[in-house]
Formats: structure tokens, sequence, C-alpha cells
């Protein structure tokens, strides 16, 4: 029986090294750091000028409808949250909303208006709207229905809003330039904005 000798490694020349890794020289590229640090910094402007691109892409017609819904919205609530009927008032052919406690006595069903809403605002301390916009002059009411009255020759008109979450019946289309045209409709059960496109 015959054995290889053995030898001692660190004397021996190994054949099967391991190749050393060569190191780049020469060539550049960015650190995972670097990188975080940029996507950092293009996130940061995309957050700081997102709200101001979307208002500026933002037709009439779409600002007058987020308009008519914040104030839809706005008179529900406050209704609901004060016990007491609001009422939105459309004035000027639909070139202003207002949003103010219906006065007593007067329904809206009668195009119940307070004297509050026909006069110029701001009125006096106290008084005033509890939210007021004003439509862009190129967007207009070609059809406003109370109660399934019309009501577009009158100066102003109101729209209830209920302590329960109900509301009067309102239909309406509003038109851009002729460009564009949305029909709006409460839904007098619950009170809440439907817009749909009219082709």
């Amino acid at each position: 029986m015959n054995r290889p000798r053995s030898t001692p490694k660190s004397s021996q020349p190994s054949s099967r090294r391991q190749p050393r890794l060569k190191q780049r020289t020469g060539t550049s590229a960015f650190t995972l750091i670097e990188l975080m640090v940029v996507l950092a910094i293009v996130i940061i402007t995309m957050a700081l000028a997102y709200p101001a691109l979307r208002e500026v892409k933002r037709s009439p017609i779409a600002q007058a409808i987020k308009d008519f819904e914040e104030v839809c919205r706005e008179a529900r609530l406050q209704a609901i949250l004060r016990g007491r009927p609001t009422q939105l008032v459309i004035r000027d052919g639909g070139a202003e909303l207002i949003v103010e406690m219906a006065p007593e006595g007067i329904l809206g069903a009668t195009n119940g208006v307070s004297a509050l809403s026909i006069r110029e605002y701001p009125p006096e301390e106290g008084q005033g709207p509890i939210i007021a916009r004003r439509i862009s002059d190129e967007v207009a009411f070609r059809a406003l229905i109370v109660n399934q009255r019309n009501y577009m020759e009158a100066m102003a008109t109101a729209v209830r809003f209920y302590p329960n979450g109900t509301s009067d019946q309102f239909d309406a289309e509003l038109q851009w330039l002729r460009l564009e045209a949305r029909r709006l409709s409460l839904e007098v059960m619950t009170g809440m904005l439907t817009i749909e496109d009219i082709p």
C-alpha cells in the first residue's frame, strides 16, 4: 500500500487558486446613496409642483363643478349639524353660489330666497353666508329647475337642504362656451349631487 506523501499546504503551489477579482479602473458609476438623494429631490419637487399644475389644467367647467359640489356638500352638512334647513342660493343666472341658513316660514319649493340673499355680500357682521363661490363667466346654466319649476329667468333661486339629509329636487345643466356640458342633479332622499356628461 503506497500512500502518497502529503506535503504541507503552505509550501505546495496550488493549481486551483481562486482568481483575484480585478479592480475596475477608469469607470464611473453612481452610488446607491447618490441615486437615493436624486430620487428624494425629484419626489419633493413633484410633491410641491403637483397642486399648482393640477389647478392650472382645470377647465372653467371643471372648476364650476368642483365649486358646485363643495357648496352642496356644505349646505347639506350645515343643515344636519345645526338641525335647521339651509339653502343654496343661485344668483345672477348662476354666476354666484351662496349657502346660508334658510329663513323661517319661507318654503324652498316656492323660491324662498331671503332678502339677505338678494342684496350684495358681504353683509353686516354675523349675517353673512356660510360659504360663497363665484362661477367663471365662461360657464352658464342652460337649464335650472327646482322642484319641477323653471327658474332660468329668476334673479335668484333657493335649493333647500334639510336636517334629515334630504333636499329639494334640483336639476340643472351647465355649459362651457359650447364646448362641454354637464347635467347636475340632487338626489332628493339623500341630498347628494350627481353629475353626468351631456354629449
